[in-house]
């Protein structure tokens, strides 16, 4: 599920004299928002939700998978890269740049359509990795505790990721009119559902006229368990027109955080302290729905147009003693809750249609902020791709853009300081009809 966002989830941490926590944020890599997956529709800027005729359709909207004719196997492989560059009036010695990378199977499917009840039908099931969490930065960073100054030097390395294993249904309810359902199951069930992060901070101070350099370390690693599901729509409500809508219900989701801390002292003698912790964690997820309308001009053209909104005010987590807070922020809700966002997806496909082979041209733009408090993040992309169909197998490629200017990115809570985020993603897909 930018920020886990949900499941992008990087925890920033930074250490004080005793390791206290500066912030402890849910940040995710990738979009915060729950998108889908595929090559086809990454390439129509994610317009896909009124169109959802391949077998990704379970994670845009699952009604459309009734369209497909034949059993099928899919596989969609994925490459992502974040790049970071930190500026900052109130701590100019933050700025700094840094850059993650990420990549392995973003979705697979198995599918087969059949007729029951004079009723076309299908079932399937996918596999969905919707989070990236590999984040890694280091930077500087001078602040005042009890009037010392102190100067830090931060470390974060994090990796993971959260996927979903989802069985899915699809009706044809009559001619023009499908429904479908897809149940999205959250844990290891093919490897670890979840994130491992290490922070470093390396420091030293004077105090009355003594030295100090002390080094704090915070290992944790956190399982992600849950279960929701989308329900969705199509209807083709005219000629050329399609509209559909789905719904991804809210769901509360189990987090098990075991990590480590140390701590390491020389004034005014050497001192090393660590310990173990373990923590049962709750997270609220919030619910999202969208509708998508398209037009097919004709056999060869579609353009296709979506809005989708995600209740991040909703979004909450929840401690071992029941206090609630900010996953964005780390603190209280008493502080704010998070804003609703609503995104605008835009895409076109173009088909050059032979006697055995089909070559299509996509493109998109988009609109994908990520909520913060009280506000939002403006983010905005664009993607285009290609592929290539014949009878037995089809083969999409797609790249995407996103980025945002002056956003909050890992420092939501250093006033002052915003990010430049570039974020890019290559997609590639395969089909294969029996």
């Amino acid at each position: 599920m930018k920020k886990v966002a949900l499941l992008f989830i990087a925890v920033a941490v930074f250490f004080g004299g005793n390791v206290k926590s500066f912030a402890q944020q849910i940040e995710m890599s990738s979009s915060l928002n729950p998108v889908g997956s595929g090559a086809r529709a990454t390439g129509m800027g994610g317009a896909f939700i009124g169109v959802a005729d391949d077998a990704t359709a379970a994670s845009w909207n699952p009604a459309g998978l009734v369209q497909l004719e034949k059993p099928e196997v899919s596989v969609v492989y994925a490459y992502f890269n974040r790049r970071q560059a930190y500026s900052s009036w109130s701590h100019p010695e933050m700025e700094s740049e840094n850059s993650m990378d990420a990549n392995g199977l973003n979705y697979a499917s198995v599918a087969y359509p059949f007729v029951l009840l004079n009723r076309n039908m299908i079932v399937s099931l996918n596999y969905q990795r919707l989070f990236e969490m590999n984040k890694a930065f280091d930077f500087k960073y001078t602040w005042y505790n009890a009037g010392i100054k102190r100067y830090d030097n931060i470390e974060c390395y994090q990796e993971g990721f959260l996927y979903a294993v989802s069985p899915a249904y699809a009706v044809q309810v009559t001619p023009e009119f499908y429904l479908g359902a897809t149940l999205n199951l959250w844990g290891d069930y093919l490897g670890k559902n979840g994130w491992s992060n290490e922070y470093k901070s390396f420091n030293k101070k004077t105090i009355a006229g003594f030295h100090i350099t002390e080094k704090d370390v915070w290992k944790n690693t956190l399982s992600f368990e849950g279960t929701n599901a989308n329900f969705g729509f199509l209807w083709n409500v005219y000629g050329p027109f399609t509209v559909g809508g789905v719904f991804k219900t809210p769901f509360e989701a189990k987090l098990r955080q075991e990590g480590s801390v140390y701590n390491r002292t020389d004034w005014p003698v050497l001192k090393e302290l660590s310990k173990k912790t373990f923590e049962d964690l709750t997270m609220e997820m919030p619910a999202s729905y969208g509708l998508g309308l398209s037009y097919r001009h004709s056999d060869a053209l579609m353009v296709a147009f979506d809005i989708y909104r995600t209740e991040w005010s909703r979004f909450l987590l929840r401690d071992s003693k029941g206090r609630e807070k900010n996953p964005v922020y780390g603190d209280s809700l008493s502080k704010g809750r998070l804003s609703d966002t609503t995104q605008l997806r835009l895409g076109t496909e173009y088909l050059f249609i032979g006697e055995k082979r089909v070559i299509p041209v996509r493109a998109g733009l988009f609109y994908d902020p990520e909520p913060m408090r009280g506000n939002f993040d403006d983010y905005y992309g664009f993607s285009f791709g290609t592929g290539y169909s014949t009878g037995k197998f089809s083969v999409d490629a797609s790249y995407q853009y996103r980025f945002g200017r002056n956003v909050s990115g890992d420092m939501a809570n250093i006033e002052g300081t915003s990010v430049d985020i570039n974020q890019h993603t290559v997609m590639m897909s395969l089909i294969y009809y029996f």
